[in-house]
């Protein structure tokens, strides 16, 4: 199953990306999972946890608006 991991440290978090569908401009993905740092993201396609704990931020930089 393809996913897509977003690492972001502006706004500490983590994106996960999966159950991708349609093609070219017009694909997406059906799921996102959202964890902040510090939480542990699961990465059940490769059978492994994520620790996010010791992930740095870029304070003082402004968040970004996610595009519709």
């Amino acid at each position: 199953m393809p996913a897509y991991l977003i690492i972001d440290p502006t706004v500490a978090e983590c994106r996960l990306l999966t159950e991708p569908y349609g093609e070219g401009e017009n694909a997406d993905y059906r799921v996102e999972r959202i964890s902040k740092f510090g939480e542990a993201v699961p990465l059940k396609l490769l059978d492994v946890t994520l620790d996010t704990s010791e992930f740095p931020t870029l304070p003082g930089i402004r968040r970004y608006r996610r595009p519709r």
